[in-house]
């Protein structure tokens, strides 16, 4: 923390200097460039090696993760994509009209309809080994039985019957809707918007596909820039390059290409952060660099759109949360998945993450005393269930263990802004100062 204490001081210097301010130091320059060297080592080295899990695989998992190592090559072939495409479509509506014809079958001959789901609420249900949040295979995984007859479930059943229909019209029109237009749709069946998330869940689940498969997807909230353009595939072009950033596409399956000259990812918690970066030059003083938001607990359009860039770009993404139990979740979030979308974790969870701060040493060192808070029930109570993620109990979760019993000990936490009260302090010194020590948690 010496590095930090010390780069502190040269902020007046640099602010009274418009010369210097957007010079780089040499030693963040040979940091920055490591972090794209190692980036592309990583990937590199994932690429060629095939990790497996230390108990027997089921044949489902065995065909995603050999799907996984064939995928790069997948991209630079659009013919084999656009038949792949039109193949996983034609299986999606074959299943979609089994499920329905089972449930009318099962009501013509007087039997109560019924649907078989894994239960998606038990972190028991899950698998830690791959790196990231995986749900069990449905011979394995614990199940739920949604009945038509019953006065819980109907509301539930009728919903998901619902999104089944919708899909299936989606699918044979290959259309793509997002989930505030489902919603509308049909507002009085539905009543609010988690109904309706939950069904799409549930229907994602016994399918067993992602939603942008079936055209539902997600209203983006994050948001990007730095030195990228996404191409999509109706032809358009969004360059990254914006003062405020860009929204992030709500279609990340529908991106065709990644162009960039950056040399890793930050990403940011939270979008005053995000926008202090932008105002203070960060995408030159800290860059080359992509930075991107989930603008607090990230969305699923924001997660799939880094995993994307991080394997198809060989890019390192380094998180920058707050020192508190929900920015140590978000970073979790990032890096292992949710539990909510485990069904999903292969495209949304970026194992390769690491934390760049703000770590908890990190508050309670550069911190004022009269910055630092008080960890609230509720606090302690989020920092008791991150500490029973069964994730943490390998070896590489062991490190963000001991940090989250630190905190609890503690009993403080701080924002980002207790430990850099100003964005050029933030731009000018924390930042460049963690990035220079490279004391990652991972």
């Amino acid at each position: 923390m010496e590095l930090i204490h010390k780069q502190v001081p040269m902020l007046r210097d640099l602010a009274l200097n418009p010369v210097f301010s957007f010079k780089q130091d040499l030693k963040l320059i040979a940091v920055i460039d490591k972090l794209a060297v190692d980036g592309r080592c990583d990937m590199t080295e994932n690429k060629n090696v095939l990790t497996l899990p230390e108990r027997k695989l089921g044949f489902s998992e065995v065909q995603r993760m050999l799907k996984g190592c064939c995928e790069d090559k997948a991209f630079q072939k659009l013919d084999i994509k656009l038949d792949e495409k039109h193949s996983i479509r034609k299986s999606l509506i074959k299943k979609v009209e089994e499920i329905l014809n089972g449930i009318n079958e099962d009501a013509e001959n007087g039997n109560v309809p019924k649907l078989v789901i894994r239960n998606q609420r038990l972190w028991s249900n899950c698998v830690y080994d791959l790196d990231r949040v995986t749900l069990k295979c449905f011979n394995e995984a614990k199940t739920s039985t949604i009945t038509y007859s019953s006065s819980e479930d109907k509301t539930r059943f009728n919903t998901i019957v619902f999104v089944l229909t919708k899909v299936h019209e989606l699918l044979i029109k290959n259309l793509t809707v997002t989930r505030r237009e489902l919603f509308y749709q049909n507002v009085i069946r539905l009543r609010n918007q988690a109904n309706l998330d939950v069904a799409v869940r549930d229907v994602c689940c016994l399918l067993d596909t992602p939603p942008w498969n079936l055209g539902i997807v997600a209203t983006a909230k994050g948001l990007i820039a730095g030195p990228l353009t996404i191409k999509h595939r109706d032809g358009s072009v969004t360059d990254c390059m914006a003062s405020s950033g860009v929204l992030i596409p709500q279609d990340v399956n529908g991106i065709t290409e990644f162009q960039s000259t950056a040399k890793y990812i930050l990403v940011v918690e939270k979008d005053a952060i995000f926008q202090k970066l932008l105002d203070e030059g960060a995408l030159i003083r800290l860059g080359p660099v992509i930075i991107l938001t989930g603008k607090g607990y990230p969305d699923v359009c924001t997660r799939q759109l880094l995993c994307r860039l991080c394997k198809e770009l060989r890019l390192r993404a380094l998180a920058l949360v707050d020192a508190d139990p929900h920015g140590y979740e978000i970073f979790l979030t990032y890096k292992y998945g949710s539990l909510a979308q485990s069904h999903l974790s292969s495209s949304l969870a970026c194992s390769s993450i690491v934390m760049l701060g703000a770590r908890h040493h990190d508050a309670m060192t550069l911190a004022p005393t009269e910055a630092r808070l008080a960890l609230t029930e509720r606090d302690k109570r989020k920092l008791l269930s991150l500490l029973k993620r069964p994730y943490l109990d390998n070896s590489n979760g062991g490190r963000i263990r001991e940090e989250l019993q630190v905190m609890l000990s503690s009993g403080t936490k701080a924002e980002i802004e207790a430990l850099a009260p100003n964005s050029g302090e933030l731009c000018d010194a924390y930042l460049p100062a963690k990035l220079i020590q490279g004391d990652y948690l991972r």
